[in-house]
């Protein structure tokens, strides 16, 4: 095997079963002792992995323990990982609900993510995941690139599929987040997409902000983890075709 492909299997590995032993390790690569534990050395000393008696983790990077996720966001995620189809590409967006995502997708070697978001980037790097950033001015925490170039870029492109978040929806009107910079990205990122689907935990249906950037008739699937409350908001889903998701956790 490619020394290369090996180590990113190694890698991969980690990140989907946690604390691993090196024999498991060595048993499951089909290598030899020595092979596996330079292999183990290399990622170390290059910050991807730690060894401790015997046993090896992957490392997450920094920028990613700066995201909070959640319960939630994770099970909003694993189904939103079923709708990926074999040998797509797929736009992912910025924040927590995207990272979830990201992380639900690291076994895949079959799709292609075209992505704004450097911690899911982060994520993805080390995995087979055929992985491209586009251009633009990083902003706020969640480390999102936005701005001018970013949707120039978006306008040239067409993505099948757009898993899109947002920081909370205002009543009936649609989605809502806070930036300018974010709400043009979001809606030329939905422009350039022929599906839409929206990962929202549901309390950022009872949560506002100040920019609406898509009226619900943009979409096409919401997943959330819990039901929606407010009935104003359902009807309006409805009459819009929305297809609703309620994740189970």
């Amino acid at each position: 095997m490619n020394i290369e492909k090996r180590r990113q299997d190694i890698i991969h590995y980690l990140m989907k079963n946690g604390i691993v032993s090196v024999n498991h390790l060595i048993e499951i690569m089909k290598e030899s002792p020595a092979t596996i534990r330079r292999d183990l050395t290399f990622l170390e000393e290059n910050g991807y992995i730690s060894r401790s008696r015997g046993y090896a983790k992957y490392i997450q990077p920094d920028i990613v323990h700066q995201i909070r996720i959640t319960d939630g966001q994770v099970a909003v995620a694993r189904e939103a990982a079923k709708l990926i189809p074999a040998n797509s590409t797929i736009f992912l967006d910025s924040g927590a609900s995207a990272l979830a995502l990201a992380q639900q997708i690291t076994n895949r070697d079959d799709i292609t993510v075209i992505t704004n978001s450097l911690t899911a980037a982060n994520v993805l790097a080390a995995t087979n995941v055929t992985t491209y950033v586009i251009g633009g001015y990083l902003e706020g925490r969640q480390e999102a690139l936005v701005g001018p170039e970013a949707e120039n870029y978006i306008r040239t492109m067409k993505f099948p599929i757009l898993f899109l978040t947002t920081t909370g929806v205002r009543g009936t009107q649609g989605l809502a987040c806070v930036t300018p910079f974010q709400a043009n990205l979001k809606s030329a990122l939905i422009e350039a997409s022929e599906k839409v689907v929206v990962l929202a935990d549901a309390k950022k249906f009872e949560k506002d902000s100040l920019r609406v950037f898509a009226d619900f008739k943009n979409l096409d699937i919401i997943i959330v983890d819990q039901p929606i409350r407010n009935q104003a908001q359902l009807m309006a889903l409805e009459k819009n075709q929305v297809e609703l998701i309620i994740a189970e956790q």
